[in-house]
């Protein structure tokens, strides 16, 4: 769980978008490298306003090979799977509904959610689960291979937050659409089937834009940024948002990760360039208004993070996790009913916030209330991020179960 009482702003599940308060520093001296490292096997020219945000002679070559090539290709094994398991399926249903089916049921795919790493298709066919956008890809691919017209949706409003280490993660999502597009009948008549991994009472009136492959691509390489910084490789890191800048029409989101890697170097002039530029291109950007006013603040320039600070109340009036933290600093001062009203507010913002679900738990068994600590409990467990936190949770409930169940036969 996390403890930490200031927080970074960052990014990652499906659109990983960024948003920090507050960077500690990573004392971490700046490497150098020669400015194209092998592992970078594709990369895109970046327009001349990102050239001058790249500082590729600073960082070291990435762990990773930096390509995305391979993102939407379909391997044997995956082929394997639509021309035999799923093939007298596809043959009934035909190859649109069958898929769509097929992607629903636990009989065939058998998909998880799992937050850990956005994966190429391959990778989460193999593992059978992924993140959002990994199983939008997925899906993309395998509906291509089938012959079906692919698009893709962003949903716009309100991102999701979420909290990795000391980083506070703000979510976007995207949905992939099989078949003709029609949008003027998107009800009984519509030809096309969307297919989207979030339950859909959570994105149903939500307005949505239509987006490129290559926009899906730039997202998937925001994702690694995020995710090798999260694992605290700055060099892979790097090499990724890079690539995410590169394109043609680069998202503010991506221009403000390669300022968080920017500033976790310790390069603050960089960082706040690439902050500035990536108001330049979204100027609500909530992520780079706060990396960029906490980075002044950080360098005393407090009269200068005013205004921006200012700008962030207005459009965010609240910041996320903002009773979250009180909740968490009244438990460590034992002030257990103060503890549950805070972590009551935080869930009454976002209820499948797993860490404040686990946390309130603890409060209620502190308090000796035993069936709202199970309930709670039991909610972590079903939001829990990863396959491995949700059977965390579980396991603590099945342990909380059978002393509740032993104090009672007492």
């Amino acid at each position: 769980m996390h403890t930490q009482g200031q927080a970074r702003f960052v990014a990652a599940c499906t659109a990983a978008l960024a948003l920090t308060a507050m960077l500690a520093g990573c004392a971490q001296d700046p490497a150098r490298s020669l400015s194209q490292p092998a592992a970078v096997a594709r990369m895109g020219a970046a327009t001349p306003a990102m050239e001058a945000l790249l500082a590729d002679g600073l960082f070291a070559a990435p762990r990773e090979t930096i390509d995305t090539r391979d993102l939407f290709a379909v391997n044997t094994e995956m082929l394997h799977f639509l021309r035999g398991e799923l093939s007298p399926f596809l043959h009934s249903e035909g190859n649109q509904r069958g898929l769509y089916e097929a992607l629903q049921s636990t009989k065939y795919l058998k998909l998880d959610y799992d937050a850990t790493q956005t994966r190429t298709a391959a990778e989460a066919f193999k593992a059978r689960s992924g993140n959002c956008l990994s199983l939008v890809i997925l899906t993309a691919a395998l509906g291509h291979r089938l012959g079906l017209q692919v698009s893709f949706r962003q949903v716009l409003d309100e991102d999701t937050w979420g909290l990795s280490g000391d980083m506070v993660v703000a979510s976007g999502h995207v949905n992939v659409i099989l078949g003709q597009r029609n949008w003027m009948a998107f009800g009984r008549d519509s030809q096309a089937l969307v297919v989207d991994f979030m339950p859909s009472e959570a994105v149903r009136g939500r307005r949505a834009r239509l987006i490129s492959e290559d926009d899906v691509v730039a997202m998937f390489e925001n994702n690694r940024a995020v995710e090798s910084m999260a694992q605290g490789d700055l060099d892979t890191a790097y090499w990724w948002a890079r690539a995410a800048v590169s394109h043609e029409k680069p998202a503010a989101a991506a221009v403000n990760t390669l300022g968080v890697i920017y500033q976790r170097r310790q390069l603050p002039a960089m960082a706040e360039q690439a902050y500035r530029q990536a108001l330049a291109l979204e100027p609500t950007d909530l992520r780079s208004l706060a990396n960029l006013a906490g980075l002044m603040r950080s360098e005393g320039r407090d009269s200068e993070a005013t205004p921006l600070d200012q700008r962030i109340a207005k459009l965010m009036p609240q910041q996320p996790f903002h009773h979250f933290r009180l909740g968490l600093a009244a438990a460590q001062r034992h002030d257990w009913l103060q503890a549950r009203d805070e972590l009551t507010r935080e869930l009454e913002r976002d209820p499948t916030f797993q860490d404040a679900q686990a946390w309130l738990a603890q409060v209620y068994l502190e308090l000796g209330d035993l069936p709202n600590a199970r309930s709670h409990l039991a909610l972590a467990a079903k939001n829990g991020s990863t396959p491995g936190n949700r059977a965390l949770y579980a396991a603590k409930l099945e342990h909380l179960r059978a002393v509740s169940q032993v104090a009672a036969s007492r």
